[in-house]
């Protein structure tokens, strides 16, 4: 029989809300605190649209978890998932994408080998051994979903909170001095964690530019599966609601102070998206930007989430991060499996932990150079 036990819950991204809205639907009291919104501009969860995709390589536990997390996507609201599928180029034959393929056949995840000529009103595939779509796969209207989820949080009984807060051991301090306590408190404040935790946690917070180009109407989606190019560091998706083309490199950028920095895209963040572009699709050469969004990335060296109690409070404080490029794909099944975590019903992933880690970039699209 469950026991309910209070929690405080702070940062209302993809993580926390996904949170707050499973543990109030099983009946705990919740305190959801957001010193902005919900799906903020300025978080990571702010943008419009996130890749939905089971391909992790050779990676079956987080291929496992994310089509958990689509099918509790579709049950909030089959309306936050654009069919649209997913498209891998792959440049060699052995790497991410054939891993992939291995991983996703061996779990009865549909995937193909395709003509990528036939999906796109344009493409070039000089360089590409083989195209892996993920027929399944998709677009989540990211923004919405946040909402959807803290919504339903707040029917469940979630209060939600908008304030600024600081931690003070195992209590919450809210700006104008309230204090919250709680059985369980999580510390869910995505880029946010560093400022609050320091050296604590081995996140760096990066400037993550994404564009939007204009294009006729045989770019709109779903028409056109959204695409992944792993060894070129770069991602993208057709016009979902009338945003435009977008595409977004996926190297590392520059160090980013999530709080005051300006939410200005860098040139030469812009010279690789219209090179790729230029290249990948050459019937968008020299598209117009119509918009453009500054994110950011909270990163851990290997790419995996950090999901671990405080070493100084036991399993009463909880820090959650490292999301970023990974989160929407697995938020609400990994919030399934922290509830359990949280209660002490089953021990947590050790790869999530506080401890040393070594470079990978295992979740992400690329996050490197571009070969």
């Amino acid at each position: 029989m469950l026991v309910p036990f209070s929690v405080v819950i702070v940062g209302a991204g993809v993580l926390g809300a996904a949170l707050a809205d499973r543990l109030a639907r099983s009946g705990h009291p919740v305190t959801l605190v957001e010193q902005y919104s919900p799906g903020h501009v300025r978080s990571g969860s702010g943008d419009e649209s996130r890749l939905i995709r089971s391909a992790h390589g050779d990676d079956r536990f987080h291929a496992e978890l994310s089509r958990r997390a689509l099918v509790l996507w579709r049950e909030l609201d089959p309306a936050l998932v654009a069919p649209t599928g997913v498209a891998w180029f792959a440049r060699r034959d052995d790497g991410w994408e054939a891993a992939s393929e291995r991983t996703l056949t061996d779990l009865g995840i549909p995937c193909e080998r395709v003509d990528a000529t036939g999906l796109y009103p344009s493409v070039c595939t000089d360089d590409l051994r083989f195209t892996l779509l993920e027929p399944e796969a998709g677009v989540l209207r990211a923004r919405d979903a946040v909402r959807a989820l803290t919504r339903r949080a707040v029917q469940a009984g979630t209060e939600l909170r908008a304030a600024r807060a600081r931690p003070d051991g195992e209590r919450v301090v809210l700006d104008d001095g309230e204090v919250l306590e709680a059985d369980r408190v999580v510390w869910a404040c995505g880029a946010w964690l560093p400022a609050l935790f320091g050296e604590l946690l081995p996140l760096r917070i990066t400037q993550q530019d994404v564009f939007y180009f204009g294009a006729d109407s045989r770019w709109v989606a779903p028409g056109i599966p959204a695409w992944v190019d792993y060894d070129g560091a770069a991602y993208g998706l057709g016009d979902l609601d009338g945003r435009g083309v977008k595409v977004a490199p996926d190297i590392d950028g520059p160090p980013f102070e999530p709080e005051s920095a300006e939410r200005v895209p860098r040139p030469e963040h812009e010279r690789l998206a219209r090179d790729y572009l230029a290249h990948r699709f050459p019937g968008l050469a020299g598209a117009p930007i119509i918009g453009t969004r500054v994110c950011q990335y909270e990163l851990t060296p290997d790419s995996r989430f950090i999901v671990a109690p405080h070493p100084e409070h036991g399993d009463r404080v909880w820090l959650v991060g490292g999301g970023s490029g990974h989160a929407f794909k697995h938020g609400p099944a990994l919030a399934e499996r922290l509830e359990r975590w949280l209660l002490g019903s089953e021990s947590p992933e050790t790869r999530y932990g506080l401890g040393p880690r070594s470079a990978d970039v295992v979740l992400r699209t690329a996050g490197k150079t571009p070969q």
